[in-house]
């Protein structure tokens, strides 16, 4: 399926415009100038901000300046507006296609296939190592390996196909951990997680449910505890601090992450799409604010104005906004069998939802312990703006948590079909 996505291209946004489609569509207003200019090539990377960590990658290579340049200026930009893990990744792929002579995006997507490919066996890995059932581990990978949004990803230089695999990675990794209780594999686990971090930092928090099952893991053993958080410290420490020191040299400042996350509060804080966002951006610099101080202002402002409108946005309409489509499907409606993947899509989220709530009622902690991953990551990204690319990061832990309740599922049926035939056939005896 990678090898048909690879070759065929089936997805509209990696077809070339003609000069006389984007000159039409300016014309008649449908496009601006800046996405005009953008519009020439983004075909080519997958769409905007894929065209965007290219030029960042290639600035960097080239001028040897750390920056993302969100509004295309072709200037030489110097910021922190995104975190480092990508970027630098592009960095590297652009390297190895330089020496093998091989065209930039070619190889971006020929080492995202890998990584891609990576996940599904990953899938099967973690699935098969949690619930000692390596049937599990099959549906997981089976489910992931017939969904659409990774087979548009790795197509792209976008976070989305690195930033998963290295998640996964870091599950994987914290399970051996945990199993061999080996310190250099803590260690690495770190390492390997807030690498995962700098290229999307939303996860950040969820290091707390690793933290809490390592805490319980040792909870008569204090030394031991204490000798697993400070390799945790090492390996954090490896990845997050270069940067942090490199952000107090160039701007004298603090700045964990990224300058970018005010941008996905402001985009965040507009319930059910209710409101004209021009009239928010107006507002917001008649008063002079940041996007973040302007977002958590209309947030506090919504909570006490209509309690019950900001509550229902920020928990049940942000998670169906993340949930409601396969991302990038829109790409493919010219696809007949475009029908599959989107079953496939609610077969997962439904199946996940399902087995959670039984998971709860039967207090199943492996099961409860994969649906607080998947609940803490929304709850998390419904802070922020919600799209369906971002529900898709959490895609994987749903597969596995559907995997389980269907393997579940199919046993029960089939000890219960085995059992009435049993008695049927020891009935026809007697």
């Amino acid at each position: 399926m990678h090898t048909y996505f690879l070759i065929k291209h089936p997805g509209s946004n990696f077809v070339e415009p003609t000069e006389e489609q984007i000159q039409e569509q300016l014309e008649n207003e449908e496009i601006t100038e800046s996405v005009a200019k953008l519009r020439e090539h983004t075909w080519k990377y997958g769409s905007r901000d894929a065209y965007l960590y290219t030029n960042m990658a290639n600035q960097l290579i080239e001028h040897g300046v750390y920056g993302y340049d969100t509004r295309n200026t072709g200037e030489i930009i110097k910021n922190a507006f995104v975190t480092p893990g990508h970027p630098l990744l592009l960095v590297a792929i652009f390297h190895v296609a330089d020496l093998f002579q091989v065209e930039q995006m070619t190889m971006v997507k020929l080492f995202n296939m890998v990584l891609s490919i990576g996940t599904v066996l990953l899938l099967y890995l973690i699935a098969s190592q949690i619930f000692k059932n390596r049937w599990v581990g099959v549906v997981a990978a089976g489910l992931y390996t017939f969904y659409l949004t990774p087979l548009h990803y790795f197509r792209t230089a976008l976070t989305e196909t690195p930033g998963i695999f290295f998640f996964c990675l870091a599950i994987y990794v914290f399970l051996l951990a945990l199993h061999t209780n080996k310190k250099i594999l803590h260690m690495l686990f770190a390492i390997i997680f807030c690498y995962g971090v700098m290229i999307r930092p939303v996860i950040a928090p969820l290091v707390l449910i690793g933290f809490a099952v390592t805490a319980f893991r040792h909870r008569h053993q204090y030394k031991q505890f204490f000798s697993v958080t400070i390799f945790w410290g090492i390996g954090a420490s490896v990845v997050i601090l270069p940067w942090l020191i490199r952000n107090y040299i160039a701007f004298g400042d603090f700045i964990l992450f990224s300058t970018h996350s005010g941008n996905s509060w402001f985009a965040g804080s507009n319930p059910f799409n209710m409101y004209d966002f021009s009239e928010y951006w107006k507002e917001r610099y008649e008063l002079g604010m940041e996007a973040k101080d302007y977002a958590i202002m209309k947030i506090k402002e919504g909570f006490q104005e209509n309690f019950g409108l900001w509550l229902s946005w920020f928990t049940i309409g942000k998670t169906y906004e993340l949930f409601k489509i396969p991302d990038a499907i829109y790409y493919y409606t010219a696809l007949s069998y475009m029908d599959v993947f989107k079953w496939t899509h609610h077969i997962i989220v439904n199946g996940a939802l399902i087995t959670s709530v039984v998971a709860v009622l039967t207090r199943k902690k492996k099961l409860l312990a994969l649906a607080s991953v998947a609940f803490m990551y929304i709850g998390l990204s419904n802070l922020f703006l919600t799209i369906p690319r971002y529900g898709f990061f959490i895609i994987p832990v749903l597969c596995i948590i559907t995997a389980a309740g269907i393997v579940v599922l199919l046993s029960t049926c089939s000890r219960f079909v085995i059992k009435r035939y049993d008695q049927m056939k020891n009935a026809s005896k007697a």
